[in-house]
């Protein structure tokens, strides 16, 4: 019997997110603001912790009736949020639930490096009251680990899973990358039926991208580096929805699979519009007042000496939820998003028809989903959506 999705809501419940910087080295591909400070932990942590406990209550000076609000998702990113001591987010958390309306169901997820994933960890997670860990995987295979310029340790690598699966946080995931330069679709496949083996609940499965202003980018540019394998990219994109399908995985948006009911809740809120607070050096948040951006320094950060932190910035609902609710693969109703751009309702409208004519979504009426098929010129459409 086929599993009846969920329809997509605004839920008008606001999450939370928080960007640690630091990590064992820069990995050559990636645009998030980050540092590699080598194995040790960083001298700058406690100032760093001390100072998100004073960015949360200057922001929420800027949350008019936050009171009134239940948060239901925190979600630490980076960087490396694992180099991190367990018992830094076990304060934080407690701080949180002290400043402001936490739900008590509230979904609270930590990214995890690999080699950081050990049963005394996860543990000391669990009890502070973490309860989904995202693992960045990305290969298994050192070839390819290596292209990445990622930093490894073959020996506790394997280990990762098994410490995942005899740990008493049951919701976890992993993150893959395909179109590495030399990888095979084969090689993709056995990486992804490793992670699948070991109970994984989520699954996030990024194509390698050439970012500008990354090493991997300027290497590529140069010509010291070869570009991402775009054939091998297209035919995992074609066939990987149903694979993953065939596995029990719901392919909640385009790069994001899950078992049913446990996509991201706080991954969930950029696309569907909801407020949250963005908490750290790098971090972007959006709050009643505007959206914001935190300096890409983590000196600048601890020391106030950024961007002016009363600086909120508008910008126009009808591109922004276009853009980021259109990339979600569940039915959506649409009715309360539709709200934000009365005049330009019936015309969205009626582009979704034709579309839905052409089998490239469905309608019903205010009840919208993509054909899986359609994520292959996903951009081209949203494009055309947003055209006026």
């Amino acid at each position: 019997m086929e599993t009846r999705l969920p329809v997509i809501q605004k839920t008008n419940r606001p999450g939370i997110y928080v960007h640690y910087p630091f990590c064992v080295h820069k990995c050559s591909y990636c645009d998030f603001y980050s540092e590699g400070i080598g194995l040790e932990p960083s001298p700058l942590e406690e100032n760093l912790f001390s100072k998100y406990k004073e960015e949360v209550l200057l922001r929420l000076k800027n949350f008019p009736n936050y009171r009134d609000l239940v948060f239901d998702s925190l979600f630490f990113g980076g960087g490396t949020p694992s180099k991190a001591s367990y018992t830094r987010y076990a304060d934080f958390i407690k701080f949180l639930k002290e400043n402001l309306d936490l739900s008590p169901d509230s979904e609270i997820t930590l990214e995890c490096n690999p080699e950081d994933v050990t049963p005394e960890y996860l543990q000391g997670l669990y009890e502070a009251g973490i309860n989904r860990v995202h693992v960045g995987i990305q290969s298994f295979l050192p070839k390819n680990l290596k292209f990445l310029d990622r930093y490894f340790d073959p020996e506790t690598y394997s280990r990762t899973l098994e410490a995942l699966q005899t740990s008493k946080i049951k919701n976890y995931g992993a993150d893959l990358m395909f179109g590495v330069p030399g990888q095979t679709e084969k090689e993709f496949y056995e990486d992804a039926n490793s992670v699948l083996a070991s109970g994984v609940s989520h699954i996030s499965i990024y194509a390698l991208t050439v970012e500008k202003g990354t090493e991997y980018s300027r290497k590529v540019s140069a010509g010291y580096a070869l570009p991402p394998s775009e054939e091998v990219q297209e035919k995992i994109l074609e066939d990987l929805p149903e694979f993953l399908r065939s596995k029990g995985f719901v392919q909640y948006e385009v790069s994001n699979y899950s078992k049913p009911g446990l996509y991201s809740r706080h991954n969930m809120k950029y696309w569907t519009y909801e407020y949250y607070l963005g908490i750290g050096p790098g971090a972007h948040g959006f709050l009643p007042t505007g959206r914001y951006s935190n300096p890409r320094n983590t000196s600048a950060y601890i020391n106030g000496t950024g961007k002016n932190p009363d600086l909120y910035e508008t910008s126009d609902p009808f591109e922004e939820i276009l853009i980021s609710l259109f990339r979600i693969f569940l039915p959506i109703d649409l009715k309360n998003f539709l709200d934000y751009f009365p005049d330009k309702k019936e015309s969205l409208l009626s582009k979704l028809k034709q579309k839905a004519s052409e089998g490239k979504c469905t309608l019903d009426g205010t009840i919208f989903q993509w054909d899986p098929k359609s994520v292959l010129f996903l951009d081209s459409e949203i494009l055309d959506l947003a055209d006026r």
